[in-house]
């Protein structure tokens, strides 16, 4: 598995989204719907990539399940207990660097 170094912020965005819903598990139709139904301007194929892309990383799980509405198999996104805890992590102030002077001689 890939290095787990945190979630981006569209993975946040849709992260946020499907934890939403009931157990956290939504098709990317139904995520997608509620993104536009807050005022989103994201795409479906975005929608569908980030949640792929997702999975990849281990923030969510994915499984073939029936998506009704359409009669068809679909893959269902399920976040994991490592997308929670991504989730919840409190983002940290970027602490300021220390600037380091060093004294020249004048010769």
């Amino acid at each position: 598995m890939a290095k787990m170094v945190g979630m981006n912020a569209n993975y946040k965005e849709v992260a946020t989204v499907l934890a939403g819903f009931e157990g956290g598990k939504a098709f990317s139709r139904e995520v997608f719907n509620a993104m536009v139904a807050n005022g989103s301007k994201r795409t479906f194929n975005s929608v569908n990539a980030t949640l792929a892309a997702m999975a990849g990383k281990g923030f969510v799980s994915k499984a073939k399940g029936l998506y009704e509405k359409e009669e068809k198999v679909l893959t269902c996104y399920t976040l994991t207990d490592a997308g929670r805890a991504e989730l919840e992590k409190v983002e940290e102030a970027p602490a300021e660097e220390e600037v380091e002077v060093v004294a020249e001689d004048a010769e």
